[in-house]
Formats: C-alpha cells, structure tokens, sequence
C-alpha cells in the first residue's frame, strides 16, 4: 500500500506536540543540572519513585509562581514516566480528523516510547537521535532526524522552549485559573504569530502534573489526556531502541514538510 508520507508526517507532527514540550523540560533541566556527582539513572529512580514526592500542599495558594515553582520540581526530580493517554487531534482545513489511544513511557532526558493501540496499532519511538514510526498493519516505517523534526513546525519550535523555565515568562503571557474544580495554565506568546497559538493545561489538584492539555494553533486542536500516570517507574533502556522488523518498507531520513 503507498504511504502518503506528507499526510502521515503532518498528523504524527502535530499528535507528539506535548510529549515534545515533556522531553524539552527535562532535557532542559538535565542539562542545567550537572552535578559532578551524579547518582546512576537506577538510583535516581528509587530515591525518588514515590509519588508524594511531587505532592502539592492543600493548603498552599495555586497561582502562577507556586505552579512554575512545581514544574522545576518535576524537571529535577522526574527520571522517567509511563501512562495511558487518549487523544483528538482534528483540522479542517487539512481535512485532519483523529483519535488515538494507546500508552506513553518516557526516559530522561530525551527517549519516548509512544504505542497506539485504536484505532490503528503504531509504534512511535525517540532513542535521543532520530524518531522512528512504524505502521504495524502495514509493516511501513518512517525514520527522521529527531532535530529537523521539532524544527518543521513554528507551533512546535515555540514548545521547545517552554522548557527553558528562566526565559519561560519572556516568551508566553502565563495565566492561571482557579475558578473551575481543577486549577488550568495557559500559555500565549507575547508576540503574536500569523495564527492563534495557545496551550491550556488542566492540572491534578494532588500534584500539579497537567494530565489534560489543550493545544491550539490556528484551526488545529489537539487534546491530549493522561490517565494511569505512573511517576519514575523502572525502564529498561533497551524499550527506546528501534530496528526495523523484516520484510518492512523504511522511508529513511525522511525530511518533515514544513507546517505554516
């Protein structure tokens, strides 16, 4: 069957925008960091496996310094992640409609293992490098440089950065609302584009974790909702490496089409 490569690089683009913004963080972070004596990853992992560690107080005032403050907690404490999530991703202009479900294991600093399960089975991994999308029921798969691919899209290049938490405020008008049963962060860039961009994040009450996001640019909306949310579990090292399996068509150094 022929790949509309084009087609196919626009939704998965826009789908791992958020996922982006997680691995964006905590690179960010990893790289501030730099202690010279750093515990081994395994460490890392037990010291902070419970997930009170990123409990938020009850009594402490949710608003926009205590919910930066909570992310930094998340950067320098968070090793790895694993959940379930659903997703809708719709454009209609591009006559872009879908939903996806599946599950999201995340490793510092920069691998993702991302497996759809409905409607289409596919298997999305970053080893740091490159990302590799492989279209099970058709045995097909895409491999692009993992740079060039953050860089195709405006929208996502400007996520990059919302990892970068000393320059955050210079780049978004940051507004919390607590006026609805959970608090929710939204995030516009100071300087407008050719088109709306906004990222509106719903926040569990108990952590903080924004475990519903809403991102909007332009006529594109995608929503993105965790659920299951395991924090530092233990990862092998091996789920985030990708060979293509026999018999598959590989489209390699796939160059992403510029987005507008």
């Amino acid at each position: 069957m022929k790949l509309d490569a084009g087609r196919f690089m626009r939704q998965n683009l826009n789908s791992l925008a958020f996922f982006f913004v997680l691995l964006a963080a905590s690179a960010a972070a990893a790289e501030k960091a730099r202690k010279p004596a750093a515990k081994p990853q395994a460490q890392v992992q037990e010291s902070t496996a419970a997930a009170s560690v990123f409990l938020f107080p009850s009594s402490a005032p949710v608003n926009q310094e205590t919910v930066l403050a909570h992310f930094k907690l998340y950067d320098r404490e968070l090793a790895s992640l694993s959940a379930g999530f659903t997703q809708s991703l719709t454009q209609p202009e591009a006559a872009i409609s879908q939903s996806v479900e599946g599950t999201v294991d995340y490793l510092k600093p920069n691998r993702l293992r991302i497996r759809h399960v409905r409607p289409e089975p596919q298997l999305v991994v970053i080893d740091g490098k490159d990302i590799w999308i492989h279209r099970i029921s058709q045995n097909q798969v895409i491999q692009s440089n993992l740079e060039e691919w953050k860089k195709a899209d405006p929208a996502i290049g400007n996520l990059m950065r919302f990892g970068d938490f000393a320059r955050m405020l210079e780049v978004y008008d940051a507004a919390v609302d607590t006026s609805a049963a959970q608090p929710a962060l939204t995030l516009r860039p100071k300087t407008k584009g050719p088109q709306e961009f906004a990222l509106r994040m719903t926040l569990n009450k108990a952590n903080l974790f924004p475990e519903v996001t809403e991102l909007t640019v332009g006529s594109l909306k995608v929503r993105t909702a965790f659920t299951g949310l395991r924090f530092n579990p233990a990862l092998a090292e091996e789920a985030f490496r990708f060979a293509p399996p026999p018999g598959a068509e590989v489209f390699q150094d796939f160059k992403p089409p510029q987005m507008q």
